[in-house]
């Protein structure tokens, strides 16, 4: 990662016994290679269960968003929105359909009234009205690291002031449809997933889930920010689940 400032710093790693890391690599490529098996089989016969000698699989539907409404233009959508006018003014105001490339959503906001005595100018405002202002900073960091501009990048919360905004969350999917849908911490991701996985397990992984039927969008589950900031593990595990995304983008060279 160059010079940037959260990147992970070198740091003496203990070796692992050879045995134990074959064994898990021999597990992993199994599992990826019954997961192709599994997608190409879809693709020929489109039925959810796979048929072989000794047995068979019966794939687990995708779960589904329904009954999200469709919106003309962004003050349309503004209307079904929760959010105080002057948070959405802050989160709304520069973005638009067709430059959208990731939905970034969080566990939680603040209220304006909370939050604005830290506010400052710039694409970091967007951050600080879902994390204190030293973690705004460095999730700003990560997403410059990501290669991505503030014009491609929405942050939304599945929770405000005890009020479940998962929904809102789909509407601005389907509005803006961005390539990735990336959920910051496991409360996030489960709702959004609908499913109680445990983020460990999910992280970094690739997921398919539908609007209304229709509108296929991809989700990948991070660590939150916060969880990050002071872990060097952590930094590590994010950043390779960053280049993961970063490719799909087409932002890895």
């Amino acid at each position: 990662m160059g010079p940037l400032l959260w990147g992970p710093k070198s740091a003496a790693v203990t070796p692992k016994p050879v045995l134990l890391k074959d064994n898990f690599s021999e597990k992993v490529q199994v599992l990826e290679s019954l997961e192709r098996f599994a997608q190409e089989k879809v693709k020929e016969t489109d039925v959810p269960v796979i048929k072989f000698d000794r047995g068979e699989i019966h794939l687990k539907a995708e779960a589904e968003w329904e009954n999200i409404g469709a919106y003309k233009d962004i003050s349309d959508l503004r209307r079904v929105l929760q959010l105080e006018p002057q948070i959405l003014d802050i989160l709304l105001g520069s973005k638009a359909q067709g430059q959208v490339k990731v939905i970034f959503v969080t566990e939680n906001f603040r209220t304006f009234e909370e939050a604005k005595s830290e506010l400052k100018e710039g694409f970091v405002n967007e951050l600080i009205l879902g994390f204190p202002f030293k973690t705004a900073e460095y999730f700003e960091r990560m997403i410059k690291a990501m290669k991505l501009d503030a014009s491609e990048v929405v942050i939304y919360p599945v929770s405000f002031q005890d009020k479940d905004l998962s929904e809102e969350v789909m509407s601005l999917t389907s509005f803006f449809r961005p390539e990735i849908v990336i959920t910051l911490g496991a409360t996030a991701s489960n709702k959004i997933l609908k499913n109680n996985d445990r983020l460990s397990n999910t992280h970094g992984q690739f997921f398919t889930r539908k609007i209304n039927s229709s509108v296929n969008f991809t989700v990948v589950p991070l660590f939150h920010p916060t969880i990050i900031e002071n872990n060097q593990n952590m930094k590590k595990t994010a950043w390779a689940d960053m280049q993961k995304i970063m490719k799909h983008l087409k932002k890895l060279s």
